[in-house]
């Protein structure tokens, strides 16, 4: 591969040894994003202490890749939800590369590029400015709430975001043998602000971007009516932040089509909560995509 490893981590797991591999996305700056000059910072987040990663300039991937033993010769791209600001690492990212690998599918995290965020000491700030919570009125928690209901949750045109998400599915499909990878079984799965930016991948693509499976976790929805649709699995909160008329018509809008499409309302569950180890039911969110990647035979 000509966009070279960056680095070569070797890792020991219950299974034996695995690399992981980082690669750039991009030959030299980011299309768009020239003028970015914050530096980017890895922050603990003050509710949890996991890694928060800021003011992504370089776009890269990750790559988990399996055990040849178990390697179906499908790829996960995960792309991690923090409101665009920043990237929840852990919990959003690693943990779900992770289990991927586990499984035997290739889990691809993608540092995408986020909105400049300033200094540590900014960060550090911001951070103070809304951990822990502050209680709101019932007017603002009214406000709060029509807000949320009116949110744009789906851009009119190509984002920076979806740039990186549209480059990092062309990347894996054009290097795919050498990541022993099965180039029409590339799939990415988004979190929020991630979920956005695959909703912006399936409103603007071209051959070589264009997933053959899409994951929507938390994402909100698109309005929009997609002509070539793939196949879809949504899974959110039932008290999420974002209302879920919209994933009700995403639904209905690929059922239409006979496009495969599940959509999972989980109660016990808030917006953020990522892949975790907590015994909620919530978690099971990824067992349910893995039978659903089953169920269209994206995984035999």
């Amino acid at each position: 591969m000509k966009k070279v490893t960056l680095v070569l981590f070797i890792i020991l797991v219950s299974n034996g040894l695995f690399a992981q591999e980082i690669f750039k996305l991009y030959d030299g700056q980011a299309p768009g994003s020239e003028e970015w000059t914050d530096p980017e910072l890895s922050v603990p987040a003050p509710w949890s202490g996991k890694p928060l990663v800021y003011n992504v300039t370089e776009p890269t991937i990750t790559v988990y890749r399996p055990d040849n033993a178990i390697n179906t010769g499908a790829a996960m791209i995960i792309a991690p939800g923090g409101g665009n600001r920043f990237l929840t690492w852990e919990e959003e990212g690693t943990n779900v590369a992770e289990w991927f690998q586990r499984h035997g599918i290739t889990g691809i995290l993608l540092k995408y590029r986020t909105n400049q965020a300033g200094s540590l000491k900014e960060i550090e700030e911001s951070l103070k400015a809304v951990w822990p919570p502050q209680p709101v009125s019932e007017s603002e928690e009214r406000e709060s709430t029509e807000t949320r209901a009116t949110a744009p949750v789906e851009a009119s045109e190509k984002t920076i975001q979806g740039d990186d998400g549209r480059q990092a599915i062309k990347y894996v499909r054009q290097h795919a043998s050498e990541l022993g990878i099965k180039p029409d079984k590339i799939g990415i799965v988004g979190f929020s602000a991630g979920a956005m930016l695959a909703a912006n991948i399936i409103l603007f693509h071209d051959e070589l971007s264009r997933p053959n499976l899409v994951a929507s976790i938390y994402g909100g929805g698109l309005t929009s009516n997609i002509h070539q649709p793939m196949p879809l699995y949504l899974c959110s909160p039932v008290n999420d932040i974002f209302p879920a008329d919209n994933l009700f018509k995403m639904h209905k809008n690929w059922k239409s089509k006979n496009v495969p499409v599940d959509l999972h309302l989980i109660y016990d569950a808030r917006h953020g909560d990522g892949l975790q180890y907590n015994g909620k039911a919530w978690n099971e969110w990824i067992d349910n995509l893995f039978n659903f990647m089953k169920s269209v035979e994206f995984i035999e």
